[in-house]
């Protein structure tokens, strides 16, 4: 069975201005590619912020961490060695599946989440 993996993409302003990926689907070792390729395309576009609605993705692997990890990266969050948190790369709405894989993996530590899209785009 192959997983599939839909990314609409918009732009909310808060105090700056914030690339949203609502993303449905699954998000696994199939559908990584697809996550960091439209990523790297919007942040070679400009994009500085970047919020992940999660809310309609039905299972995160292994291979979704490491998308997001790869993608922080690409928006200049591994440049500070100061940062506990990303600054650039948020989280909305992970259902509480995805959540619970968040906290057992630890990257609630390491990205802020969200549950209304209007306290996420501000907080950027």
């Amino acid at each position: 069975m192959t997983s599939t993996l839909r990314i609409a993409v918009s732009q909310e302003q808060g105090n700056t201005p914030v690339t949203v990926f609502r993303l449905t689907g699954d998000i696994d070792a199939n559908t990584q590619s697809d996550l960091e390729s439209k990523a790297e395309e919007v942040i070679g576009a400009g994009t500085q912020n970047l919020l992940l609605d999660l809310s309609e993705v039905t299972y995160m692997g292994s291979a979704g961490f490491r998308a997001m990890h790869a993608i922080a990266g690409k928006l200049g969050d591994e440049q500070s060695a100061t940062a506990i948190k990303s600054s650039h790369l948020k989280l909305l709405n992970p259902s509480a599946e995805v959540s619970k894989v968040i906290k057992t993996l630890g990257f609630d530590s390491y990205l802020d989440i969200y549950d209304d899209i209007n306290k996420a785009v501000n907080s950027f």
